[in-house]
């Protein structure tokens, strides 16, 4: 039987998690709570989830920063991150796309919605890993000042590694523009240095120099043409092992 995927539902509220919850319970998912934005990084390095749910409001530390969190952190990375927000809030939308989220859901939840999002999200990594090889060039800069250019090294849904002389401090916040194969428009936004694999004490010694970068505040349409690209990229009949794992 085929292993069952992992899905962390993180919300403070009792019974939307429940709630939540019994929307998969004909599915081969193994499920995991957890009421507290503040344990998920712990959780995800020990179970390895291959989606987290999280409901944007909660006490301590919201659904937004948390998944800051997520996306900078080299090994949870790639992990999808949905969030939950009330009613249609446009607002809401944008801060939670500012924060790295890959997808926004309102609610009242609809079952067939949220099942539809989290199986889309799960056959990426039902496929293949969510990182594939790809030489892309890249023009980023500091700000708004795009004023280098380097090519991609390879690209998830959440961020690419790029090989460049030129190393940026973790945490830098960056602009990026790109061009990914078989898309119509350049994709442009922003992102932020996660990790830096340095030319003299490389952390990756099988990838080159260069910065690990999140996405940041992309617009969805930009993260549709990339998800699109990586399913193109992963599909079975095209061969061979095009992926690689944990190099952001």
């Amino acid at each position: 039987m085929r292993a069952a995927k992992k899905i962390l539902l993180v919300d403070d509220v009792k019974f939307f998690l429940d709630m939540e919850k019994s929307f998969f319970a004909r599915e081969n998912i193994q499920i995991t709570t957890s009421q507290s934005a503040c344990k998920v990084l712990p959780l995800m390095r020990a179970l390895r989830p291959d989606l987290v749910i999280m409901d944007l409001h909660m006490p301590e530390m919201d659904g937004a920063a948390c998944c800051r969190q997520i996306k900078s952190d080299p090994e949870l990375f790639t992990t999808p991150v949905i969030l939950i927000i009330d009613d249609e809030d446009e607002d809401e939308k944008r801060f939670c796309r500012k924060a790295g989220c890959d997808d926004v859901i309102s609610r009242p939840l609809n079952r067939h919605r949220l099942r539809q999002m989290a199986r889309e999200f799960l056959q990426i990594a039902e496929r293949a890993t969510p990182r594939v090889k790809t030489r892309m060039l890249v023009h980023y800069g500091v700000e708004h000042e795009k004023t280098l250019h380097d090519y991609s090294v390879n690209i998830s849904a959440g961020g690419l590694f790029l090989e460049t002389p030129h190393p940026m401090p973790v945490d830098t916040p960056v602009t990026l523009e790109f061009f990914v194969p078989g898309a119509e428009e350049t994709i442009r936004c922003k992102g932020r240095v996660t990790w830096l694999n340095a030319a003299l004490s490389k952390t990756k010694a099988d990838l080159p120099a260069g910065i690990g970068i999140a996405f940041e505040d992309i617009p969805a349409a930009d993260s549709q043409r990339i998800r699109e690209f990586i399913h193109a990229e992963c599909a079975p009949h095209l061969g061979g092992d095009r992926t690689q794992r944990g190099d952001v």
